[in-house]
């Protein structure tokens, strides 16, 4: 692969890059989706960042304004490396590399009716206490039908903010949101 423009990024920027890497996929056969994927916003000025795996959805809306300080452009981007905190270190794939990419139609996967029930999620890790678990369990048994999510990906949403939780059904996507963050997590299928 060919790459071009490199960025070292900081602090919310660096965060929220970050944050998207988590649901970046690592499926060959889909290499589009092997890439945090930034694109203008409708919304005027600013950028919208994407990744997916296929499972799950990582959005931010907008990337922190610091994006034009630091040159970042609409494009497909890998996460080369993430410091502790709020740094990651990004590198943009050049246009002849990706002429065959076709990133998913990820605005389709947005639930936009109103949910069938509504509650909040503050995050667990498998680092924190027993405690953390039981605010697990509650969280899962609150839904109004038993709903199987994967652990790794609701771990993934950190323990350090607080997340609004849209519930559409039990065989059906749920959506995560905390200010210009959402989430869409497939349900798991159960056999």
């Amino acid at each position: 692969m060919k790459y071009g423009k490199f960025i070292d990024a900081a602090d919310i920027l660096g965060f929220e890059l970050l944050f998207l890497k988590r649901a970046v996929s690592t499926n060959e056969e889909k290499p589009a989706m092997n890439y945090i994927y930034i694109e203008p916003s409708d919304k005027g000025d600013g950028f919208i960042g994407v990744a997916t795996d296929g499972r799950r959805l990582h959005v931010v809306e907008p990337l922190n304004a610091e994006t034009e300080y630091h040159g970042l452009t609409a494009g497909y981007w890998k996460v080369l490396a993430g410091g502790k905190g709020k740094s990651a270190q990004i590198v943009r794939l050049e246009d002849s590399e990706t002429s065959k990419f076709v990133f998913p139609s990820w605005k389709k996967i947005i639930p936009l009716e109103a949910p069938e029930f509504r509650t909040d999620f503050s995050g667990f890790s498998t680092k924190k206490s027993v405690g953390n678990f039981n605010g697990l369990a509650k969280f899962l048994h609150e839904f109004p039908e038993a709903t199987a999510l994967n652990l790794f990906y609701l771990q993934d949403l950190g323990t350090d903010c607080f997340w609004e939780v849209s519930w559409y059904g039990a065989k059906k996507p749920l959506k995560f949101t905390e200010r210009n963050r959402t989430v869409i997590i497939a349900p798991m299928m159960i056999c």
